[in-house]
């Protein structure tokens, strides 16, 4: 009879094929969900995590781990983690380091999609970025906040802002907008149901 707790646990396997494009995303993706599980199952030496991660991972992971060499290990040196090891050694498969001229180019693509939440597009400006290499990460956050965020009122608070608008200031602000708009949304909303009512009552 198996036990609950641990034993109960699973993950998927990594999917290696499918769109090359995403293939970094993909892989960071599971490797958090790996390390979620690791924590979830109370599993602590780096060789039990090291076996979970080929054995969840699947077989054409496992085809790929086996075909990359070890990174060289001085004699003599401090013990290694070889769950450690082995996950930079599939870093450098599955996410390779991408120019920093084609990252800018795809940070530059993002834009807030229509009725996207505003966090949930900082997520993804923040994500790119950190691909980008850029001297001020946050500056760049803001232009991009600028140039393709959705909200024109936010926008205009930001310029009217100038230099003294800081990101932090800008989450506060879009959230405080995000905020009322759902008032003024649940509003319009109870206001229309009341003058249907009304409508139904004067017409009887």
């Amino acid at each position: 009879m198996a036990r609950s707790g641990a034993m109960a646990l699973t993950l998927d396997k990594f999917e290696c094929g499918g769109e090359p494009t995403s293939l970094g995303i993909r892989w960071e993706r599971w490797k958090r969900a790996l390390r979620i599980y690791i924590d979830a199952a109370g599993i602590e030496k780096s060789e039990k995590k090291r076996a979970s991660l080929l054995h969840f991972g699947g077989q054409e992971l496992q085809e790929i781990f086996f075909n990359i060499p070890d990174p060289d290990i001085e004699e003599g040196g401090p013990r290694r983690d070889v769950f450690e090891i082995a996950l930079a050694k599939l870093d450098s498969y599955f996410s390779p380091k991408q120019s920093k001229v084609y990252e800018r180019h795809l940070f530059r693509q993002l834009k807030q999609e229509i009725n996207e939440k505003f966090e949930k597009f900082l997520v993804r400006l923040r994500q790119q970025a950190v691909k980008c290499q850029f001297h001020n990460e946050e500056e760049n956050i803001i232009d991009q906040i600028i140039e393709k965020g959705s909200s024109s009122e936010l926008r205009k608070k930001i310029l009217r802002a100038g230099d003294d608008m800081t990101l932090e200031k800008i989450i506060t602000v879009a959230n405080s907008l995000e905020a009322v708009n759902r008032q003024l949304e649940d509003f319009d909303d109870k206001a229309a149901s009341k003058e249907g009512v009304n409508r139904i009552s004067i017409n009887k």
